[in-house]
């Protein structure tokens, strides 16, 4: 990832206040990106339990927020840790 772009990433403080604020708000869809991105960084950081558990809680918030792209992104990722069928 270049500098740039790492710049622009919140830190896990950030990335959880987030989290919090689209539960707070009830933003089906936010929460879903959210935890999506939180869970490819548990994944980066070889905390696989952990970014299993984010995937799913992804994959809960793009069912209900209706964000099919990353459902069917989330679902493939849920089936290749052997989390979904």
């Amino acid at each position: 990832m270049a500098m740039a772009e790492t710049a622009a990433l919140p830190d896990e403080r950030e990335l959880e206040e987030e989290l919090l604020q689209a539960h707070q708000r009830g933003d089906a869809a936010g929460l879903a990106r959210l935890y999506a991105e939180a869970a490819d960084r548990s994944e980066a950081a070889g905390r696989s339990e952990e970014a299993g558990y984010r995937y799913t809680q992804a994959y809960v918030y793009a069912l209900e927020g209706g964000v099919a792209e990353l459902c069917a992104e989330l679902k493939a990722k849920l089936v290749a840790q052997g989390r979904e069928e």
